[in-house]
């Protein structure tokens, strides 16, 4: 796979474009249940901030565009740890990736008590034609008459309760949603969020391949439908993640990847609170 890198201006459009997709998923969360549930968002600064309180779990409390979208500053690192501790998270991630400012990005996160937890390998695509890839599944869109079963799928892949939430996606601007079927049965499901600009987010995969399942083939299936409607609808820049990345790039997402026309530009870091890690665990 292609790994050359982007400038800071591509890094920060790209950036920009997955903390627009999150605003958006969380914006339609049910006011009642979103505020049961503790799901939220706030710009701090240009960087976005997120909070899913009820999961636990820190990939659902981020922040999004710290040190890209703008120059990190001490005291708006501080106000972003502060949303999460007003809100009782203590299990949260930040992101490093090589276009952060300003010198020193990681220091000023280590000064806080941050360090690494794992990384993910940002992958990009731009709006050549499609290319002739086999799909080995199914891959069908998800409507109103399926959103039930897409849902309670991505309930159960990912052990989450989303209430009325994730039905509300199906038929919103700017959403699609996808599974690749066994059968009758759904086997795997992502989605694609497209923003005004025209740069499209891959997300909300399940299971996630290398970590949630060994099988690769529903997602890159899904994943060259979405490339296909995607060029059709205009779309001219499709971003994702490699979750489960590997530092010789040598499981089949990257291959799966570079088939369908993704580079990988550069690597983000999630740092996060191992004391609050620590005292946890017991």
């Amino acid at each position: 796979m292609d790994n050359s890198p982007v400038s800071a201006a591509e890094a920060a459009t790209i950036e920009a474009a997955e903390a627009r997709a999150w605003e958006d998923l969380y914006a339609a969360a049910p006011r009642e249940w979103a505020e049961e549930a503790g799901v939220g968002t706030i710009r701090v600064g240009k960087t976005l901030v997120i909070r899913w309180a009820a999961t636990g779990r820190r990939y659902f409390s981020r922040s999004i565009g710290l040190g890209v979208l703008e120059s990190a500053q001490p005291e708006q690192l501080d106000e972003i740890l502060g949303v999460w501790e007003r809100a009782g998270i203590d299990m949260f991630l930040v992101k490093s990736m090589p276009q952060c400012l300003p010198e020193g990005y990681e220091e000023l996160l280590r000064s806080r008590g941050l360090e690494p937890f794992d990384r993910q390998d940002r992958i990009v695509r731009d709006a050549r034609r499609a290319l002739d890839v086999p799909k080995a599944y199914e891959v069908e869109r998800v409507e109103a008459g399926t959103a039930d079963e897409w849902a309670g799928f991505l309930q159960r892949v990912y052990r989450l309760e989303t209430g009325p939430w994730l039905q509300r996606l199906i038929g919103r601007p700017g959403w699609h949603q996808y599974v690749a079927r066994e059968g009758a049965e759904i086997v795997a499901a992502r989605g694609m969020f497209v923003g005004p600009d025209g740069v499209a987010w891959l997300g909300m995969d399940g299971p996630v391949p290398g970590l949630g399942t060994d099988d690769y083939e529903p997602d890159a299936s899904i994943c060259a439908r979405i490339v296909e409607d995607g060029l059709v609808a205009g779309v001219r820049t499709f971003i994702a993640d490699i979750e489960a990345a590997s530092e010789g790039m040598d499981t089949p997402a990257y291959p799966n990847f570079a088939r369908l026309g993704f580079r990988r530009p550069y690597v983000r870091t999630h740092f996060t609170c191992w004391r609050a890690r620590l005292e946890a665990d017991g």
